[in-house]
């Protein structure tokens, strides 16, 4: 069983029809520390441009799709250079 499975792991994390969020590490590093078993941004990707590149084009395939809004294609890609942000505090 993984840390991200073990009973308890998520508590509070799910909030009624709204879902939940486990972000990916974003380097190796990170998800050795936290023990994530999922590949980081930094394995599946390379680098930030490359992810970048990614969202944009996710976000791009959407929109031509009506599920997004044309308007929010840059922000998706802006939100996502800030790829290597700080999430955990480690001591």
């Amino acid at each position: 069983m993984t840390p991200l499975e073990r009973r308890g792991s998520g508590h509070g994390a799910l909030h009624e029809f709204s879902g939940s969020t486990l972000l990916f590490a974003a380097t190796e590093d990170e998800r050795l520390l936290t023990a994530d078993p999922r590949p980081s941004l930094e394995k599946r990707y390379g680098d930030s441009a490359a992810y970048v590149a990614g969202i944009r084009s996710a976000a791009e395939d959407l929109a031509s799709r009506r599920l997004l809004l044309q308007e929010d294609v840059e922000r998706a890609a802006t939100a996502a250079a800030n790829w290597s942000a700080p999430r955990h505090r480690f001591e």
